[in-house]
């Protein structure tokens, strides 16, 4: 299964470069892969496959298949660029209204001080896909091919620059955890990403998870 890569913070965001920036969601990213023969068969987290029958995040198979899985297979499928490939993997944020830096359930979510019955209904955000001996595909052409469906929000296209970086920091952006830039095309090996995090969350960050915070950090 193929695993998402680390992305670095904004320290390494490269200034003055042409990007995409979507809205960070807060949750846990999980991935669905699809081959042309077999369809939707595999899914994973970061760390292990699950399947429909996992406590955590089975869940996560029905509102995929609900939600996802025709309209992704016919796009990957019928887009241009992509040209007919044999499999892909995307990836998927798994979010319920209280997440918090990948904790869901009441249980977890009381360990961190955050009090609630219940942390329901869940949802997944497409935020990015990966085409099979390919790579990534762009930006664009996420925006392009899946945009019209569900997918994690833009919330700027244009330069790169301190101010915005800034911006982001202070608040000024309607997210709640922060955001990721994305330039380049992982088709021709130029794919950057870059996560910026709001002042305002990095805050929560520490007062809840005190020294470990780093750990969900930039």
């Amino acid at each position: 299964m193929k695993e998402y890569p680390s992305i670095s913070g904004s320290k390494l965001a490269p200034i003055g470069q042409q990007c995409i920036v979507f809205n960070k969601y807060d949750g846990s990213n999980l991935s669905f892969e699809w081959s042309k023969k077999r369809g939707w068969y595999k899914y994973a987290t970061r760390r292990r496959f699950f399947d429909k029958d996992d406590p955590d995040f089975g869940c996560a198979i029905e509102i995929f298949h609900k939600k996802y899985a025709y309209d992704l297979a016919k796009i990957l499928t019928d887009f241009p660029e992509f040209k007919k490939p044999q499999s892909a993997t995307v990836f998927c944020e798994f979010v319920g209204p209280h997440s918090f830096a990948g904790w869901h359930t009441p249980e977890q979510l009381a360990s961190i001080g955050i009090k609630v019955d219940n942390n329901d209904p869940k949802d997944l955000m497409l935020f990015d896909v990966n085409i099979y001996k390919r790579g990534f595909v762009s930006p664009r052409n996420f925006v392009n091919a899946f945009g019209h469906l569900h997918v994690a929000e833009v919330i700027y296209d244009g330069i790169l620059t301190e101010e915005f970086i800034k911006e982001v920091r202070e608040g000024k952006c309607p997210v709640k955890e922060g955001v990721v830039c994305k330039g380049g095309d992982g088709f021709n090996h130029t794919l950057w990403m870059a996560k910026i995090k709001t002042e305002a969350y990095i805050q929560e960050l520490k007062d809840r998870f005190g020294v470990g915070w780093k750990q969900y950090g930039e």
